[in-house]
């Protein structure tokens, strides 16, 4: 593993654990999974509030813990969110690997992904969003790697499938896995016939540890990820379809959408000079069927949208290529404004930040647009030999 991605995670890891302390216990969800914990495990204080006994993964630490050693479950999740901080940002970093195959693209997009606002602030909260985005990732990353030998394995693609559906006992945004994983099926060049068989075998890796824990939850605590759904989407019905969520949208991934825009213009330019290039449309039509089911799920906020970062960042970072040397530089500088602004937010509430933020990203970008425009110039007059090399 790049050391230097382990030695960026740990300094943003502090960073973030430093700047966001004083939301970290107003978290309005922390209780409920402490209490579910306990719950799990017969202990005093156990409840089920918001349904987490039905994210039962990332229960079973905290709980086992406080039953052998009284230990207070806050802070195992902690330190379980820590381990699955590090897991986000490594095989983020391995997906761009693949995907660019060269180290620098799939450190920025390391880097992209870990300094988009909903990573910085939640990933190291007493909550389960890390957990599932993790597992997304993972649901991509085997993907990706699987599909890239010569000869597919049903096996793997029910390792797959059991992967994710093992996440969405830890958060249900895991899903993007197998979205991008059937996406991928479906429009790879295999016949109809072994279509259906990886179909199958995927969807049968996902369902058997989905089904077994809804059966004993339902059994046991009369409860479902169903139910809540249905809950939840009662409450928020009216709310999710708002035109004031457009800037829940926008704080996904903050000022890397102007990249992403750059971007997309890159990748539309690719499938036309490389139409059967299956990981690029597996991503777009990901990133389509995310967004068609997004508005249907019943919290319509910026950490749940995040479920759709992974192929967000990686458009994002074509368009972090078409920047060359400024690549690191103009990453930085996002990345700088979108916990900056979240900070200043969160602690002072201002007015007009985030328009603040804009400008001064869209300058920076102008700037360093300009001078390799400056440079492409130069070279092209020295090239034709107008102008001497010196």
């Amino acid at each position: 593993m790049n050391k230097k991605v382990i030695i960026t995670l740990t300094v943003l890891a502090i960073i973030y654990w430093c700047l966001f302390d004083f939301l970290r216990w107003e978290q309005f969800d922390t209780p409920s999974f402490i209490g579910g914990a306990r719950l799990l495990f017969g202990l005093e204080g156990g409840f089920d509030f918001q349904s987490r006994i039905t994210k039962p993964l990332v229960l079973l630490l905290p709980g086992i813990t406080e039953l052998l050693t009284t230990i207070h479950p806050k802070y195992i999740f902690l330190l379980q969110n820590i381990v699955f901080f590090y897991l986000c940002g490594i095989f983020i970093y391995k997906i761009n690997q693949i995907i660019f195959k060269d180290d620098k693209m799939a450190y920025l997009g390391m880097l992209a992904y870990t300094t988009c606002q909903p990573y910085a602030i939640f990933s190291l909260f007493v909550l389960s969003d890390v957990s599932g985005w993790f597992f997304g990732i993972s649901g991509i990353y085997l993907t990706l790697k699987y599909f890239a030998a010569t000869n597919v394995k049903l096996k793997h693609l029910a390792i797959t499938g059991f992967i994710v559906g093992i996440g969405c006992l830890a958060k249900e945004s895991a899903i993007i896995g197998l979205i991008f994983l059937f996406s991928y099926i479906l429009l790879n060049k295999f016949s109809f016939k072994i279509k259906v068989k990886q179909f199958i075998f995927s969807f049968i890796g996902f369902i058997i540890p989905f089904a077994i824990s809804f059966l004993l939850i339902e059994y046991f605590y009369n409860d479902s990820v169903f139910k809540r759904i249905m809950v939840v989407y009662n409450l928020n019905e009216q709310v999710n379809f708002e035109l004031s969520n457009l800037k829940q949208i926008f704080r996904i991934i903050d000022m890397y959408w102007f990249l992403f825009i750059i971007g997309i213009v890159t990748v539309v330019k690719i499938l036309k000079k490389q139409p059967h290039n299956n990981t690029l449309k597996s991503i777009l039509f990901t990133g389509l069927i995310t967004g068609i089911l997004i508005p249907v799920w019943p919290c319509f906020t910026d950490r749940i949208l995040f479920i759709a970062a992974p192929v967000l960042i990686i458009i994002v970072v074509y368009g972090i290529n078409k920047f060359k040397h400024f690549g690191l530089p103009l990453v930085l500088t996002a990345g700088f404004l979108n916990i900056f602004i979240s900070f200043i937010i969160y602690k002072y509430n201002p007015s007009g930040i985030i328009v603040t933020g804009i400008i001064i990203f869209l300058i920076v970008s102008a700037i360093f647009a300009l001078i390799l425009y400056k440079e492409q110039i130069i070279k092209n007059l020295t090239d034709k030999g107008l102008l001497s090399k010196k």
